[in-house]
C-alpha cells in the first residue's frame, strides 16, 4: 500500500513522502476547505515539496514567492497524484489540500517522519532544510507511518537570535511584531511598521529566520519543474501587474504591494 504511494509519487518527482494517521492531525483547523475532506478520513499522505530555486541575494520578496504560485503549481501536482491514487484504488477518496487546508500541516509532516520543526515554527527537511512547502492529501484509506530517518532541530536559538522585532521567541511567534506578516497586512501601517518595512528592504515576506538556520544553509535545488517557472526575485512598479497574476502574493490587495514598494524605495 505505502510502496505504491511511493511509487505514484516518486514518478512526479516527489521523494519525500510519508504517510500518518489522520486522527493524529488534530485539532483540525476551522477553514472552508474542511468541507471539501473524506467522509470517512483514515490517513493523511503528506509530500515535502522542496522550493530553493537559487540563491537570489537581492532579491525583495521571500523565497517562496520568488517563483510562480505554488498554490496553483503544487496544487495542480497534488491534484494528478490524487486522481492516479484514485484510479488505482477504486472507491477510496483522495482529496489534496496545499496551504489553505484544515490539516496542521507541519505536525502531519513531523508525524509522517518528514523532518523536525525547527524553534521558527516550520518544518526542516533533512535535504532541503526549512525551504519546503507542506502538502497533504487526505484518504479514507487506511495506510500506516513510515519510518524515515529525520534530523534533529540543535536549538542553536539563531533562527531566535536573529529575529530583527523580537517575533520569535521559544513561546512560538507573535504575528504583531513579525516583519513578513506586516508586509501583508492591509491598509495603513503605524509608524513603526512602516519603519520594519524599510529596514527590512523586502515587498513581501522576510525569510531571516530562515535564512539564519544552520541546517539550511546549503539546500539542494529543487527537482520540481513546477516550482522553478518564471522566477521574480525583484518586484517593481514595472512589473508588478504581471506578478499579481501569477505569484502567491496575488491574492492580496494591490495597494498592500504598491505600499510596501514606496516604504523601501524611500
Amino acid at each position: 500500500m505505502t510502496k505504491t504511494i511511493h511509487e505514484i509519487c516518486n514518478v512526479h518527482g516527489i521523494a519525500d513522502v510519508g504517510v500518518c494517521g489522520f486522527d493524529a492531525c488534530g485539532p483540525l483547523l476551522g477553514v472552508r476547505a474542511k468541507a471539501r475532506l473524506p467522509r470517512h478520513p483514515a490517513s493523511v499522505i503528506v509530500c515535502a515539496l522542496p522550493y530553493y530555486s537559487g540563491g537570489y541575494p537581492e532579491r525583495n520578496v521571500a523565497r517562496y514567492a520568488v517563483c510562480d504560485d505554488y498554490h496553483v503549481a503544487a496544487g495542480s501536482l497534488l491534484g494528478e497524484i490524487s486522481d492516479q491514487l484514485g484510479r488505482r484504488f477504486p472507491g477510496r477518496d483522495f482529496v489534496p489540500f496545499i496551504d489553505v487546508s484544515p490539516i496542521r500541516e507541519v505536525k502531519a509532516a513531523r508525524l509522517a517522519g518528514l523532518g523536525v520543526v525547527g524553534l521558527h515554527g516550520q518544518l526542516i527537511a533533512p535535504r532541503w532544510g526549512p525551504w519546503v512547502f507542506i502538502g497533504c492529501i487526505v484518504t479514507d484509506l487506511h495506510a500506516w507511518a513510515d519510518s524515515i530517518s529525520a534530523p534533529t532541530c540543535r536549538e542553536c536559538e539563531a533562527c531566535l537570535t536573529t529575529c530583527p522585532t523580537g517575533a520569535l521567541s521559544r513561546e512560538g511567534l507573535c504575528r504583531e511584531l513579525c516583519r513578513s506578516a506586516i508586509t501583508q497586512k492591509r491598509g495603513v501601517l503605524s509608524p513603526w511598521e512602516e519603519e520594519q518595512v524599510r529596514a527590512g528592504g523586502m515587498a513581501w515576506g522576510c525569510d531571516i529566520c530562515l535564512e539564519a538556520c544552520p541546517m539550511g544553509k546549503s539546500p539542494a535545488l529543487t527537482p520540481l519543474d513546477c516550482l522553478k517557472r518564471n522566477p521574480l526575485p525583484i518586484l517593481t512598479r514595472g512589473n508588478l501587474g504581471w506578478a499579481l497574476e501569477r505569484k502567491a502574493y496575488g491574492y492580496r490587495d494591490r495597494g498592500v504591494l504598491e505600499r510596501n514598494l514606496t516604504l523601501i524605495d524611500g
